[in-house]
């Protein structure tokens, strides 16, 4: 019985040691954000809205199996979980009338990879993956190349 309380509670003793060394200032380290040094609470200044790039035939990818980046604005571009307007173009159906990039074979198989007629479920929100391009400058320094 002595044996048991020992081990309860040198546990007990070492788990609330463990709970106090994360928190203490001797291992807080400084962290940057993108925010600048607004508080988490504080209000920040609205980032302006930018200006889309709009390129013909679209913009090259940098790496294989990258998802392609959106070439035209997606302002008035509604997504939800009954209506996706990026479809009224890069459909099956009308992107032939639109002249639109049509989502590629891998967006029309489930999971399991069984053909199914419609865009996948989980493939239905574009913007997960696709994003517009916009003129701004960097917000970090990027030297990656291909």
């Amino acid at each position: 019985m002595k044996t048991i309380r020992y081990i309860f509670a040198n546990t007990l003793l070492l788990s609330l040691l463990m709970l106090a060394l994360p928190s203490s200032s001797a291992f807080a380290e400084t962290v940057y954000s993108l925010r600048g040094t607004v508080e988490l609470d504080d209000l920040s200044e609205m980032v302006p809205n930018r200006r889309s790039m709009a390129v013909d035939g679209g913009i090259d990818v940098n790496y294989e199996d990258q998802p392609p980046v959106i070439p035209h604005n997606i302002d008035k571009t509604r997504i939800t979980l009954h209506e996706n307007s990026c479809l009224s173009c890069h459909s099956k159906e009308n992107q032939k009338i639109t002249n639109a990039v049509r989502p590629p074979k891998s967006h029309y198989r489930t999971r399991e990879g069984n053909k199914i007629s419609q865009i996948s479920t989980g493939r239905y929100f574009c913007t997960q993956c696709h994003v517009p391009q916009a003129y701004t400058k960097p917000l970090v320094k990027n030297d990656f190349t291909n």
